[in-house]
């Protein structure tokens, strides 16, 4: 087979049925979220939520990334493994939300939530092949943000929750930092260097006289793309389950059908925006134009931003003719705008926007939102949402008028395949 016949078999490439099945712990997770937004609205609600998703986001991504570039070699066993892992994470957020916001006593769902993401993340780590190096995300591979984790095992409940930061937040920082190049060029320096510069090996030691083989290898862009752009869809998807659920309960009325036209307007608009308009699950992007840890950082960021809208909108259609409270209508609003500045952030970053389009963007998209949370306090919460929906509408209406702009052909653009399509460079 030649370059060209396994570029396009690459191309061409789905998510498989065990990783479809895979994702839907996404849901569960997505779903035991909403009970640490739902009690109360507060700064220490947002910042456990926030902490909790960041952890969920980055066990998923582990085993994500694995079947991505294992590709027909994935083990079936070892996702569902990674799932199990998962799911008992997500089992124990209403428990970790009562503890710490509802002020229990009882600390086990926090180290059962603990031990569940140590051992998953562990795990996650050892499925690559021996030597292998993750060139766009390695920070999957390394279990250093694990340390603070570990040491909250015998922590109190504060002291828990601070180095569940310190780990999340070391993470974070080698994702910015952490290049998959540039370890395995300083690995590969080290084992072709001459031997009096290495350590002698010990006394009685084996010597292997060719050294370990270091590889890099690089994620499926194409595969990858599919696989976030169904991680939104599934979020987006449970957002809708929790509308449903809270009008199930609600009394029938033409209110109750406008707020739930409204909901699933704002919510199917955001499909949209981000599957139909976008790339990876991102609005406004184009493929090839970032790097796919980039990528990768943004979409947490949009997904975490998406899986907030489910409550305020379960709010409203609960109680659809009174005003929102000021958290709930922050939260709304503040997630929308949001939003759409993940999606100007995309468009600039990957060159699709020129300025107009990012000062309409930024007008309509970031501050009306804004205004809105500001303003309207007096508005019932069934007309914010109907506002709302607008405002993804008439984005919706404008990207599908516009003509996309078409960046040079470059060797981090390549030129447009055949269909306007465009094919994310392996780095």
């Amino acid at each position: 087979m030649n370059i060209d016949e396994e570029s396009r078999d690459r191309v061409e490439r789905h998510a498989s049925w065990a990783e479809l099945f895979f994702d839907l712990v996404a849901v569960a997770g997505v779903a035991a979220l909403a009970h640490v937004l739902g009690p109360e609205l507060d700064a220490a609600a947002l910042g456990l939520y926030a902490l909790l998703f960041l952890a969920l986001w980055l066990s998923w991504t582990t085993f994500m990334l694995y079947g991505n570039v294992a590709a027909g070699q994935t083990r079936v066993l070892r996702l569902m493994v990674g799932m199990f892992g998962l799911g008992t994470m997500a089992a124990s957020v209403p428990g970790v939300a009562h503890t710490v916001l509802g002020h229990g006593s009882d600390i086990r769902p926090l180290n059962v939530f603990a031990i569940a993401y140590i051992a998953t993340r562990i795990y996650g780590s050892k499925s690559w092949q021996r030597g292998a190096v993750l060139l766009d995300f390695p920070v999957v591979q390394y279990s250093a943000g694990l340390l603070p984790w570990v040491a909250s095992l015998w922590a109190d409940e504060h002291w828990k929750l601070a180095l569940w930061a310190a780990g999340v937040s070391l993470d974070l920082l080698l994702i910015v930092v952490l290049s998959g190049s540039r370890i395995l060029q300083r690995v590969q320096s080290y084992l072709t260097a001459p031997a009096r510069t290495r350590r002698r090996p010990r006394a009685g030691g084996r010597h292997d006289a060719t050294g370990p083989v270091m590889h890099g290898v690089s994620v499926d862009p194409a595969h990858l793309s599919e696989r976030l752009g169904l991680f939104v869809i599934i979020v987006l998807g449970e957002s809708v389950v929790q509308v449903v659920a809270a009008a199930s309960e609600a009394r029938y009325d033409l209110g109750l059908l406008a707020t739930a036209i409204a909901s699933f307007i704002l919510l199917a608009g955001m499909f949209g925006l981000s599957v139909v308009y976008g790339y990876a699950g991102l609005p406004h992007l184009r493929a090839g134009r970032i790097p796919t840890r980039a990528a990768l950082g943004l979409h947490c960021l949009v997904t975490g931003v998406v899986a907030t809208i489910a409550v305020p909108l379960a709010l409203v259609v609960q109680h659809g003719s009174d005003p929102l409270s000021g958290p709930g209508r922050w939260l709304l609003c503040g997630a929308v705008a949001a939003y759409f500045t993940l999606g100007v952030v995309t468009g600039v970053a990957s060159h699709s926007s020129d300025l107009p389009r990012t000062i309409s963007r930024v007008t309509t998209g970031i501050a009306a939102p804004l205004l809105l949370g500001l303003l309207a306090t007096n508005v019932s919460g069934r007309t914010l949402v109907v506002y709302l929906a607008l405002i993804v509408l008439a984005h919706l209406w404008f990207e599908r008028r516009l003509t996309p702009i078409q960046a040079a052909p470059t060797e981090e653009a390549p030129p447009a395949a055949p269909g306007g399509s465009w094919t994310l460079p392996v780095r």
